[in-house]
């Protein structure tokens, strides 16, 4: 009995003892859990199908659609296609399709979150791409009731892009590392996956015929060890075969959880260090943010070719072209003006730089050069790397923009060459001698799908204007007078015939191209149609002020411009017009840009607002944080073969905030800083950190009241500009008392353009800054909300193209559907009286309301000139 005693006593003891000394689950490989670091940007909700998503580094990518496999590159190769997860519970007899149970995204600078949700788990897919590593990482993140298995499936598919090529490759599965490895003839390039604690099920015998299967592997995930790790998978690739592609996926799994950390902290920096917004608008806010970091993941590092910027993302599938994920000259530039404007002076070297190590010894810029270029004769066997014309212009506009905004002499001379090299170039396309580039022979200005050949565009005008105007700044500064007296002529010869060239008079608006001879007579409406490549023009002030105001009266129309942007051809006036073609029909936000900068340059702040928020109010719509590459014309919703992160697209929305409404800019190489401001009427206040301005940084407080505008200037640190210009806009109704700079009054000038009038001050600027208090009557002036159109929606927005007031009225000219009742507001410290058809709601001390509706066909716009009277007593 004591013996039965003794055995029943200690039988729980052995027990635990037991327990204590069972093999604890494996966790070798596995990532202990952390807390993640956060670059301060997050967009989320549910799932949508078919959504586009990516995680961009400078060497790597994940690129794929909510509920669809994903690819991975590391450039110049694509690694793998139709990466998938799938699920499998214990004792549970279902196989789980991940892109079924997808239920929540996540999006970050940093990072992507895919949320799979199930009744007996949840796993958290975190997808990042380190800014600088030749790999994609994933951590899994399992939360189970049961062990489950976790199943990897992919299809390896080692391809340098387009258009080179390399022989069919072979997959090999090393069960003790965990790794596959996916290997060509050659062994030059190399790709690999490692999964920590997988096992392989998939790999066929060298024996068996080869089959279009995907490959699979199982994670067994145990509950008790998800609790504290996370399990890691890493693709990688190498141009130095597989144990390149091996040594850094191990690297990758090994620094896991720092290399996350970095790439959170490389992105909040890059929010943080460059400018930042605060205005009475979060979603632009929001945008301008996202936009940031949207044109700053278009940089990419290629180990044959260096770091410069490339156009755009989206998934390549079957193929090797992965949207326009490679080089091109025009987009660089016109991206680098939104790099300059929010201060990423290093970006935008980046740009130049690429492209002068690329320029052809007569110095023209490529348009555009593959991540494969140097493995294959890109250069002289195919017709892309020299397409189109304008990228030599713009590098010159772009240097000279540098220039003028940091003062870099340095940088100048050492790229003075190349510079000089790029203008004799375009200067030696005006064939005719006509003061006008030309295109034919040459290579295309813009529209590439063209019914019929244009001889010269009024889109390579405009560039040609401001690269002479810059050329002769830089000329000037590098002690080349004769060079600059030049090129100043140049200016003033090739601006007097655009304007010859170009203008209709008795359509009141300039046509877009001049055609070779001897077209059909039908060719004539398609150069002659209303299109926003007039906007380039626009854009730097080269137009004719008179036909500039004309000009954007159809810009901003709805026949050119719809709620999401700006259509490259009139949708009334073009027999060519086709809304689902690339260039005859289609919205591009890069077109919408220049829309909106024209409005911004010749004071038409409304038709500017408008084209500013439609891009702006993308960055939600498709891909999360991205703005797409075109939509379609008619209906608010992106091509398919769009690229769904489009650079230039992004840069759109920076550039017209910063340049266009806020009127921020740096004269005199980088010793003067304006600030002129347009803003919507609704405004009460916006603030601007981190500007730069020469060696230093400003931050800007604007706030105004009824009788009052503050704008308070200060220094970020060190440095900054030596003298400073204010010069806000205001309703043309508005009257001016007094200025006063730091409490004492300062003189003052006034200028009415466009719909506005400036007030300009002219202050040094010193250590303490400067607060400038503007007395003044407000003024009287409209706004309307702009709100998101619906997805696939057509055009319907209220569009406010003038608004213009004196002292007994304010006229307003507005664009409208038939049959839609509409709402705008008007501040005033007046009361407002209605415009014939029109009904005016006021409450003593609050805005007018205004509701107004417009007869005439369904579905087109139609335009009216209203004038509201004004009760000054």
């Amino acid at each position: 009995m004591r013996a039965f005693l003794l055995i029943a006593l200690l039988l729980p003891a052995v027990a635990a003892a037991g327990q204590d000394m069972a093999p604890a689950p494996a966790t070798d490989g596995l990532i202990s859990r952390f807390e993640r670091a956060d670059s301060g940007l997050l967009l989320e909700r549910p799932s949508s199908a078919g959504t586009y998503m990516n995680v961009v580094g400078r060497r790597s990518a994940a690129f794929g659609y909510e509920h669809r496999p994903f690819e991975v590159w590391v450039y110049p190769m694509k690694i793998v296609r139709d990466f998938q997860l799938e699920f499998k519970i214990q004792d549970y007899p279902l196989d789980i399709s991940g892109n079924e149970i997808l239920a929540h995204v996540e999006v970050r600078p940093e990072s992507a979150v895919l949320t799979y949700r199930h009744a007996a788990f949840t796993v958290k897919q975190t997808i990042f791409a380190p800014v600088d590593e030749m790999g994609v990482v994933m951590l899994l993140d399992v939360d189970a009731v049961r062990p489950i298995e976790v199943i990897g499936s992919f299809r390896p598919d080692l391809r340098l892009m387009w258009p080179a090529g390399l022989q069919t490759g072979g997959i090999f599965w090393d069960a003790d590392s965990h790794l596959y490895g996916i290997v060509e003839d050659s062994q030059q390039f190399g790709g690999a996956i490692m999964a920590p604690g997988a096992r392989d099920i998939s790999v066929m015998p060298y024996q068996e015929e080869p089959r279009d299967v995907p490959n699979r592997f199982i994670l067994d995930v145990d509950p008790q060890v998800a609790a504290t790790h996370l399990y890691p998978i890493a693709i990688a690739g190498s141009i130095e075969g597989i144990d390149g592609a091996r040594e850094t996926a191990s690297d990758l799994i090994a620094r896991a959880a720092d290399l996350y950390q970095g790439t959170a902290a490389y992105y909040r920096d890059l929010l943080d260090r460059t400018v930042t917004v605060d205005t009475p608008d979060d979603r632009l806010d929001e945008a301008f943010a996202w936009a940031k970091i949207g044109t700053e993941k278009g940089l990419v590092t290629n180990p044959y070719l260096g770091t410069g910027f490339v156009a755009g993302y989206r998934t390549a599938g079957s193929s090797e072209r992965p949207g326009f994920a490679w080089y091109f000259g025009r987009d660089a530039m016109w991206t680098s003006y939104a790099l300059m404007a929010y201060g990423d002076y290093e970006a935008s070297r980046s740009a130049l730089d690429f492209l002068a190590g690329v320029q052809t010894e007569d110095g023209r810029i490529p348009h555009e050069v593959s991540q494969s270029a140097t493995l294959i004769d890109w250069f002289n066997r195919f017709g892309y790397a020299y397409h189109s014309a304008d990228a030599s212009p713009l590098y010159v506009v772009a240097h000279g923009d540098y220039y003028r905004l940091t003062g870099d002499r340095e940088y100048l001379s050492r790229s003075w060459e190349s510079v000089l090299g790029a203008y004799n170039w375009a200067a030696a396309t005006d064939l005719d001698d006509d003061g006008l580039l030309n295109n034919y022979q040459v290579g295309h200005g813009w529209v590439e799908a063209k019914a019929f050949e244009p001889e010269e565009e009024i889109y390579m005008q405009g560039i040609w204007i401001e690269a002479n105007r810059a050329m002769a700044q830089m000329a000037e500064a590098m002690g080349h007078t004769d060079l600059a007296r030049e090129a100043s002529a140049r200016a003033e010869r090739t601006s007097a015939a655009m304007e010859a060239a170009y203008w209709m008079e008795d359509a009141g608006r300039y046509k877009w191209a001049t055609p070779i001879p001897d077209l059909p007579d039908e060719a004539e409406s398609y150069f002659t149609a209303s299109t926003s490549l007039t906007g380039v023009p626009l854009w730097w002030g080269t137009a004719q002020e008179d036909r500039a105001h004309l000009e954007l009266d159809a810009l901003g129309g709805g026949a050119v411009s719809t709620d999401w942007g700006a259509r490259l051809f009139s949708e009334e006036e073009s027999p060519w017009y086709d809304p689902l073609s690339y260039h005859t029909g289609s919205v591009w936000p890069l077109f919408t840009g220049w829309v909106s900068m024209g409005g911004y340059t010749y004071a038409r702040p409304h038709i500017g607002h408008q084209a500013l928020m439609a891009t702006a109010l993308l960055t939600r719509q498709d891909a999360l944080g991205y703005v797409t590459e075109l939509l379609s014309g008619d209906f608010n919703t992106a091509f398919g073969r769009s690229s769904h992160h489009q650079i230039w697209s992004e840069a759109m929305v920076v550039t017209p905030l910063i340049r266009g409404m806020l009127g921020l800019d740096m004269r005199d190489a980088g010793s003067t800083l304006v600030f002129s401001p347009q803003l919507p009427a609704d405004w009460g206040s916006v603030r601007v950190d981190r500007i730069p301005a020469g060696d230093g940084f400003v931050a800007i407080q604007y706030g105004r009241l009824d009788n009052t505008v503050r704008i308070a200037v200060s220094r970020e640190g060190g440095g900054g500009p030596s003298r400073l210009i204010v010069e806000p806009a205001m309703p043309q109704d508005a009257q001016v008392g007094s200025i006063q700079v730091n409490g004492e009054e300062v003189p003052f000038t006034i200028a009415d353009r466009g719909d506005r009038r400036f007030v300009r001050v002219e202050v040094p600027f010193s250590d303490n800054g400067a607060v400038i208090s503007i007395t003044r009557s407000p003024g009287s002036d409209a706004y309307v909300t702009h709100e998101p159109a619906g997805p696939g929606a057509r055009s319907t927005g209220l569009r406010i193209l003038r608004s213009q007031a004196d002292a007994d009225a304010i006229s307003l000219t507005v664009e409208g559907l038939p049959g839609k009742r509409y709402l705008l507001g008007i501040r005033t410290p007046h009361r407002v009286q209605p415009a014939p058809g029109t009904d005016v709601r006021q409450v003593p001390g609050r805005d007018a309301l205004v509701a107004l509706e417009f007869d005439g066909e369904p579905g087109r716009y139609v335009r009216r000139v209203l004038r509201f009277p004004l009760d000054t007593q």
